[in-house]
């Protein structure tokens, strides 16, 4: 029985923090097993990181070792082959590659540089596969239209609820439905934090038991006044509703002002305190809003065990719930796995300079 021949498929990696070496691991096991029943080839070409500089080999770097090096604290320059590459914006305009999988941190005021990159490789005819909420916040509208313009696609399924495949559901699974609006908690470290209050804990005690978890961050301004709900709102808004908000725009309420003892008096009424972000629309006009709520117990929006938990509002399957338990890195680079698959069909045969 003839072998099939795999296709090669190039990918150039920017960022190369927890997810992107996650994937790069995943990529040598399992996800390599997978990509290959499904006839690809994978091979990083480039790799851009923010430490360790920037390597491109057009014949595929040696994963493996360019773990080691960030590992290490070492630069990946000693894997690079060719000439030197002066910034990643120069490796996403010019570096080898079919599909850019761009993992940058993020930037909640301006989605940038992630942005840039994404429209860069869209305008070179090159895929976009994203974690990275910044572009799909920013700019999700320019960057579809850039991407039907020129015959490729833009993904972000590890944007929202790291790889719950929360876009898939709404594009492949309600076709036809009208998203109306949302509701949820979707921010883990919010959500720790109002739990430990509920038994009593002070605030500064249990960000502080947050922190040394490595769940928040030594400046948490990003998650207690409500940033990272809002970027996950408007990409949120942006993708299922048809919005172009930006973070901006939404209505914030920190939970700093939050007591422990206003949180132990909501549990002793079998209620919970949670940080909500909802969307609706208003005719053509869609509005975001995250701030703390007092819910009541058999809400879905404080189920225990979970990291988020969304509920879609539609008009012709009423109220649609998610609920994710603990996320993380390995369901995030999950997402991109899942991206790429998705992008593989039209993947063109021909080889790309």
């Amino acid at each position: 029985m003839p072998v099939r021949a795999r296709r090669v498929v190039r990918l150039a990696l920017v960022g190369f923090g927890h997810v992107g070496r996650r994937f790069a691991e995943l990529l040598g096991g399992p996800y390599g097993r997978i990509l290959r029943r499904a006839g690809l080839e994978v091979r990083v070409t480039a790799i851009a990181t923010g430490r360790h500089g920037l390597a491109v080999d057009p014949r595929g770097l040696p994963l493996k070792r360019a773990l080691r090096l960030v590992e290490q604290g070492r630069p990946l320059t000693t894997i690079h082959r060719g000439l030197p590459v002066a910034s990643t914006a120069a490796l996403v305009a010019a570096a080898p590659y079919d599909v850019l999988v761009e993992l940058s941190p993020l930037e909640p005021l301006t989605g940038e540089p992630a942005t840039a990159h994404v429209a860069a490789a869209l305008r070179r005819g090159r895929h976009a596969v994203t974690a990275n909420k910044g572009p799909v916040a920013h700019a999700r509208r320019h960057l579809d239209a850039l991407a039907r313009r020129n015959g490729v696609r833009f993904l972000h399924e590890g944007a929202v609820m790291d790889g719950f495949p929360i876009f898939n559901l709404a594009e492949r699974c309600l076709r036809g439905v009208t998203v109306r609006g949302f509701r949820g908690v979707l921010n883990s470290t919010t959500t720790r934090i109002l739990s430990r209050m509920e038994a009593g804990v002070p605030f500064e005690v249990a960000l502080g038991e947050a922190q040394a978890a490595g769940v928040a961050e030594s400046d948490p301004a990003f998650d207690l006044d409500g940033w990272d709900a809002a970027v996950k709102a408007c990409a949120l808004a942006n993708a299922l509703m048809g919005a172009d908000l930006r973070p901006a725009d939404v209505e914030r309420v920190t939970v700093r002002g939050l007591t422990a003892e206003a949180v132990e008096a909501a549990a002793r009424e079998g209620k919970r305190w949670r940080l909500v972000a909802r969307a609706e629309r208003t005719g053509r006009k869609v509005t975001a809003r995250v701030a703390p709520e007092e819910l009541p117990l058999g809400d879905l929006l404080v189920s225990g065990g979970a990291d988020g938990v969304l509920v879609l509002d539609t008009d012709l399957m009423g109220e649609v719930g998610l609920w994710e338990g603990a996320g993380g890195v390995d369901q995030t680079a999950y997402a991109v796995l899942s991206d790429l698959l998705e992008v593989a069909g039209p993947l063109r045969r021909q080889a790309r300079p």
